[in-house]
């Protein structure tokens, strides 16, 4: 891995484990469904990811994910649990993204990076979500979730295909 496509990747991998803060599934089928088509080389360890199973997982989570969130009962539950899920999806999306690096590297910025930027993101989203709910009685959560959304499905799409021209690059 040339130091520019490890400086793309640490940036993108970074933005992506970013959006696993708010949505732990989306991202994580971005990733395998560019790895499934075959427009992103995944790490040997996370190749995984591009099989159509795990496609189908991820969708059906996502699907699920998206689908709770508007659901203020739900949505809370989900939140509880996110709070473990979502810096590990952080994680397994900060090292796909270091194809051709050493296994050792890409793990190591996985969980540390990947985490750590999840973890901060899903943070942040607790507290606007605590914010609105406070002010609104909640009511204004499911339009905060559909924001949440976009956001995720912008920069998510985005990064996975800065992902994809800086591997094609290579």
């Amino acid at each position: 891995m040339d130091p520019l496509q490890t400086v793309a990747a640490v940036a993108l991998g970074l933005v992506l484990a970013a959006t696993c803060g708010l949505r732990a599934f989306l991202p994580l089928g971005l990733i395998s469904g560019l790895g499934a088509s075959g427009l992103l080389e995944l790490p040997e360890i996370l190749t995984w990811m591009g099989e159509p199973l795990a496609l189908l997982c991820f969708g059906i989570a996502t699907f699920a994910e998206v689908l709770g969130d508007k659901i203020p009962a739900v949505d809370h539950a989900m939140d509880v649990v996110g709070t473990f899920v979502r810096p590990a999806a952080g994680a397994v999306v900060g090292g796909a993204l270091m194809a051709g690096a050493d296994p050792m590297v890409a793990c190591v910025f996985g969980l540390a990076g990947g985490t750590a930027v999840a973890g901060a993101t899903h943070l942040g989203k607790s507290g606007v979500r605590v914010s609105s709910s406070l002010t609104t009685g909640g009511a204004a959560n499911p339009v905060v979730s559909l924001a949440e959304d976009a956001v995720v499905i912008a920069v998510g799409t985005l990064a996975a295909l800065g992902a994809v021209v800086a591997t094609q690059a290579a």
